[in-house]
């Protein structure tokens, strides 16, 4: 026995040069898959229309079509490249407005690497995303001014993932795209809590949007809206656009939905 394991590992090891040596790629899923692969994420970074992240998805479908017959290898490497495919399958679904398309995808792109930031943030999106559902009124009446239901359900899975992002030290940035971080998820972390209505700032917690908005900031040295008070209206303004202690907005949800929008002006300028 103890020599039929050493001829097998012998076997295995003669095997792994050997495919090295032809490919060094194969434990990735081999050069073509990993050419194709980096080519469909250049392709979605150079997109700007529904139509180039379209040309984007396809290429990640055709790697997902040939990863699919790999991923039973019981390797880590294989793993990640068949993560990445479905990551890129997600992120193409989020940009086309697919929002449970790219849930499905990230979720299974989690189950094959956990502790990916781009991967999380666009979960953390797509639940955000699904979230608002419109109501037309029972009458279905197009006339009528569209509404929307916000699902907190939903709400509240995106604000868990938000969470799980800076406690699992994680990278902050997406290695595929760095324009996308931790920028974007405080963003995020924010209008979540605005959307379930808790406008707080609960350090304790570290819950509400009051309290993201000014995670926001900090993040980023900038100045703060620490003088916003729920229950003080002389506070109710936006700094830079009124003159300390004048009163611009009537409830203290329009200011920080304000100063949401400036944030979001910020983080995709």
């Amino acid at each position: 026995m103890k020599i039929n394991i050493k001829i097998l590992g012998l076997i295995f090891i003669i095997f792994v040069l050997s495919c090295e040596e032809n490919d060094p790629l194969s434990f990735y899923g081999g050069q073509d898959l990993v050419a194709l692969v980096d080519e469909a994420w250049d392709d979605f970074n150079n997109a700007d229309s529904s139509e180039d992240y379209e040309n984007a998805l396809d290429k990640f479908n055709q790697a997902k079509d040939s990863a699919d017959v790999q991923v039973d290898m019981d390797t880590l490497l294989i793993h990640t490249t068949y993560s990445d495919i479905h990551t890129g399958i997600g992120w193409c679904n989020l940009r086309l407005l697919n929002a449970d398309i790219a849930r499905d995808n990230f979720i299974t792109s989690q189950g094959y690497e956990e502790y990916s930031f781009g991967t999380s943030v666009g979960l953390m999106t797509a639940y955000y995303e699904l979230a608002y559902r419109q109501d037309e009124g029972e009458d279905n009446d197009p006339d009528i001014s569209l509404s929307y239901i916000i699902d907190t359900t939903q709400i509240n899975l995106a604000i868990d993932i938000g969470h799980w992002i800076f406690s699992s030290g994680m990278p902050d940035e997406f290695v595929h795209d760095t324009t996308i971080n931790v920028d974007d998820v405080r963003l995020l972390m924010a209008k979540s809590y605005f959307a379930k209505g808790d406008l707080s700032d609960n350090e304790t917690e570290e819950a509400g949007a009051l309290h993201w908005i000014l995670r926001f900031l900090d993040g980023n040295n900038n100045s703060t809206y620490d003088y916003l008070d729920e229950n003080v209206p002389e506070s109710w303004y936006v700094k830079g656009s009124e003159s300390a202690g004048a009163q611009a907005y009537d409830s203290f949800e329009e200011v920080i939905l304000m100063i949401i929008i400036r944030l979001e002006w910020e983080v995709f300028d």
